[in-house]
């Protein structure tokens, strides 16, 4: 902390970190009515590309924000989530992997999209909000505890001047790197690093070739440059690409950094355009990592996003992992402060969410795996082999399962007694059991209303067909306790939906949308039963 002594300007929740979960996290406190305040040191929105794929779940956030759309409109074309191999995007193709089939398991289907993008549209919602401030050029110091929340520092890297700020909450958005997670103590557990890899990301038309419309990224395999391996990652389609090129297991191995003339010669010659006009617009070196922190919360400090985890990119979890932490935590903070929670529901963000990151982490490794097998099989050239790794391929971008089908297992969830049944990678099964994702089904023939409509800031009783007293009882419940229920009517329970619950059954879910109990069954007082699992979750 520094010497500024003015009394503490005040907020619920300071967020630092304004990258795509900061923002995410200031969108949904405004959707639910609560005042932040969000510190990014940057000036504007990421310049970069970063990730570049939402996956189901998130999109599914993003529709119910209404920015699915203008977000999907700046992605790549449908059918693009797959990979090439080639000598250059110009030259020979060696293979490539299938685009996911899409069953119609979910209202919003995944977008290869970069992250910029996905800042920007975020950003567009929430710059006007009157209750979300967020701070670009702001520099966040330090903090220290105290018995109502932490008190804050924060700089202006402009001026250089510096406030003072109350809040109840603090959240560390701020990246794989967090200042805020080391400040609070809170050690990373797994390899820091796996290997050291260059981001350059650059301009260059190759609308003339169809493969850059047709494909989310290429693993070029040539056999003259510098850069014998490399994968280029496609934002738009056009001109606008990311070459990223593993340049040393624990440190840069190169003898020296790449001239700019050299960056330029390796695109070349991995486009397979020798006189190819490039624009370099800016470069990062980083550590890929496979780490988790060893918790999600301390006090009153909470990690979100890259802050709390870190995953190779193979795989595209990182942004989605941390949207959905933010997606997870907003309605907790949110009902904590309303005093309709106590402080224990903030526990189950750690137990909820850092399994979840843990299994995230493991499948993106295994990618990692899966392409360095398919580097060695291209490089010893048996066709069979080749064909063998391209195959399995698909396994690394096919991951509706692994988008949709987790389940919390404890936390604010109360079991039902049926067992946990584990979840594949490629394949999602619905399922109304207590942690999961309550199914989608469209509610009207012209396919615009979904049961996933349902969940957003209240608590919501989804009663089977049949179940018309669990809305009574849940009128009853709302009024005695003075917390909002959403009510509403399956008009069909088919198992092959995933809807278990059955005819006369019931569904408490979430705000989140992850299903807190239910029962297959009407009781005897299905008020008395509905009022034990609130209060149950809620205390």
């Amino acid at each position: 902390m520094g010497d500024a002594v003015e009394t503490p300007r005040r907020t619920s929740v300071l967020i630092v970190g304004g990258g795509p979960v900061g923002l995410a996290m200031g969108l949904l406190l405004d959707r639910f009515g609560i005042d932040a305040l969000i510190v990014e040191k940057s000036p504007t929105t990421t310049d970069h590309p970063k990730s570049r794929g939402c996956w189901v779940r998130t999109m599914e956030i993003f529709r119910q924000w209404g920015i699915e759309q203008r977000i999907r409109d700046r992605g790549l074309q449908d059918n693009s989530d797959m990979f090439v191999q080639v000598e250059s995007i110009a030259g020979r193709e060696i293979g490539r992997s299938r685009p996911e089939p899409n069953l119609g398991q979910t209202p919003a289907w995944k977008c290869l999209v970069a992250q910029d993008a996905v800042e920007e549209e975020i950003y567009r919602v929430i710059e006007h909000s009157n209750l979300v401030q967020v701070r670009f050029s702001t520099e966040f110091l330090g903090f220290e505890e105290t018995d109502d929340g932490v008190i804050a520092e924060i700089r202006s890297v402009e001026s250089g001047e510096s406030e003072r700020w109350h809040a109840k909450y603090l959240l560390a958005c701020d990246g794989a790197g967090s200042q805020t997670r080391r400040t609070a103590g809170i050690d990373m557990v797994g390899p820091a690093t796996l290997a050291v890899l260059l981001n350059e990301y650059w301009r260059a038309d190759l609308s003339r070739f169809p493969l850059a419309r047709e494909a989310a990224g290429y693993q070029v395999y040539s056999k003259t440059s510098k850069a014998r391996r490399a994968g280029i990652l496609n934002t738009n389609g056009r001109d606008r690409w990311l070459s990223v090129i593993q340049i040393g297991d624990q440190k840069d191995d190169r003898p020296r950094p790449w001239t700019d003339a050299e960056t330029i010669e390796i695109i070349r010659d991995h486009v397979g355009v020798p006189d190819l006009d490039v624009t370099l617009l800016n470069r990062s070196i980083w550590r890929m990592s496979k780490q988790v922190a060893a918790q999600f919360r301390k006090q009153r400090v909470f990690l979100v996003g890259d802050a709390a985890h870190r995953f190779p990119p193979t795989g595209g979890f990182g942004l989605n992992s941390g949207v959905q932490d933010a997606h997870n935590l907003a309605w907790k903070l949110v009902y904590v402060l309303r005093g309709w929670a106590s402080d224990r529901l903030l526990d189950s963000y750690d137990s909820e969410r850092r399994p979840v990151a843990q299994s995230n982490a493991d499948f993106s490794y295994g990618n990692r795996i899966r392409f360095l097998r398919m580097d060695q099989a291209i490089r010893a050239g048996n066709e069979d082999h080749i064909r063998f790794w391209i195959n399995d391929l698909d396994n690394h971008l096919h991951s509706i399962g692994q988008a949709l089908g987790f389940s919390y297992e404890e936390g604010a969830v109360i079991p039902d007694g049926t067992p946990r049944g584990g979840h594949l990678t490629r394949v999602y099964t619905p399922s109304d059991r207590p942690g999961g994702r309550f199914p989608h089904l469209w509610l009207d023939a012209a396919r615009k209303r979904s049961t996933l409509d349902w969940f957003d800031q209240d608590f919501t009783v989804v009663a089977g067909p049949m179940g018309g007293d669990w809305l009574e009882a849940g009128r009853n419940v709302s009024n005695k306790l003075g917390i909002p229920l959403n009510l509403q009517h399956l008009p069909n329970a088919h198992p092959a939906d995933g809807i278990q619950m059955g005819l006369r059954g019931a569904a408490l879910v979430r705000p989140d949308g992850h299903v807190a109990w239910r029962m297959p069954y009407l009781p005897a007082d299905p008020a008395r039963e509905l009022a034990g699992a609130l209060g149950g979750v809620l205390h």
